[in-house]
């Protein structure tokens, strides 16, 4: 797997052959220790992120109704542990340890510079399966002429994100379905000018993407720039580390046809790809897509 994220290199300073330290799942992937493969339906998904996740941080909020709470106090409590917590996480094919801030830190970097001079030139910023808004809030902290738009499909992540935001005036989110054959969350903000849309791990909880690309086509003349910050499964090598990547992506059911769905659209033009950029989760990296309309 390699790296292209260009300037910030970080050391490789984790052997592979040690990553069982870190993490359970080089057991699991073997066989070595129990566990029940989940089948990724849209149950398990509403499960997963808004009974449990989503509503555990509405909660948190909804208890400190008379402090301010910020996105980062959500983030912190969500995360469940200390920003100093050291972290395996991988670059490209390297291991490294990393504290949780450093993490976040570096993530929002990555977005904010493959997607920095396209928001330059947009009216508005969407990022499609959007949690809380989390990136959306960095984001417009720094274009804060821009507008923002995040949808979601976890009621209960939305109504946190409008307690979180009340104040914002640019940054709106709404509830949300990538399984919608049109998204209306678009059609409504077309007036506006140029948008750039992003996912951030959304996606890879989709079987397919191809229901993704064909709603986007129905506001296409409005779309300027797409990106998806997302797990690949076309784009692993056959290195160990590849091969795990790949492993993982399949016993938990998640996206594999990104790539191949994009490629097979004769109307979409892909601007860059960069392979396994970085992963919080090394078995599960974020690779980087940027795409547009041919017309």
């Amino acid at each position: 797997m390699s790296n292209t994220q260009g300037s910030t290199s970080l050391a490789s300073n984790i052997p592979l052959n040690e990553l069982p330290k870190w993490s359970v799942w080089p057991a699991r992937l073997l066989g070595l220790e129990p566990w029940s493969v989940p089948v990724r339906t849209p149950d398990k998904v509403d499960k997963e992120y808004d009974k449990d996740k989503y509503a555990s941080c509405l909660r948190f909020c909804q208890e400190r109704a008379h402090e301010i709470v910020t996105p980062e106090d959500v983030k912190k409590f969500e995360i469940g542990g200390d920003f100093e917590n050291t972290l395996c996480v991988s670059q490209g094919d390297n291991l490294v340890a990393m504290s949780t801030e450093d993490v976040i830190s570096y993530q929002s970097s990555l977005l904010i510079e493959t997607m920095r001079s396209a928001i330059e030139e947009a009216s508005v910023v969407v990022e499609l399966g959007c949690g809380y808004g989390s990136n959306l809030w960095m984001l417009q902290r720094l274009f804060p002429a821009k507008l923002f738009v995040g949808g979601d499909y976890s009621a209960n992540a939305v109504q946190l994100a409008r307690i979180l935001f009340k104040t914002y005036s640019r940054i709106v989110i709404q509830q949300f379905n990538f399984y919608d054959k049109q998204y209306n969350l678009l059609q409504h903000y077309d007036h506006s000018g140029p948008m750039v849309i992003f996912t951030s791990h959304a996606i890879e909880q989709l079987p397919s993407a191809l229901s993704v690309l064909d709603a986007l086509g129905c506001c296409r003349k409005h779309v300027y720039k797409v990106f998806h910050f997302e797990p690949v499964y076309e784009l692993y090598d056959a290195s160990l580390l590849g091969m795990l990547c790949r492993r993982y992506t399949e016993v938990n059911d998640y996206n594999r046809d990104l790539l191949s769905a994009l490629q097979r659209c004769s109307d979409i033009r892909i601007l860059q790809v960069k392979a396994n950029v970085f992963g919080w989760n090394p078995l599960n990296p974020t690779s980087v897509i940027q795409w547009e309309f041919a017309c």
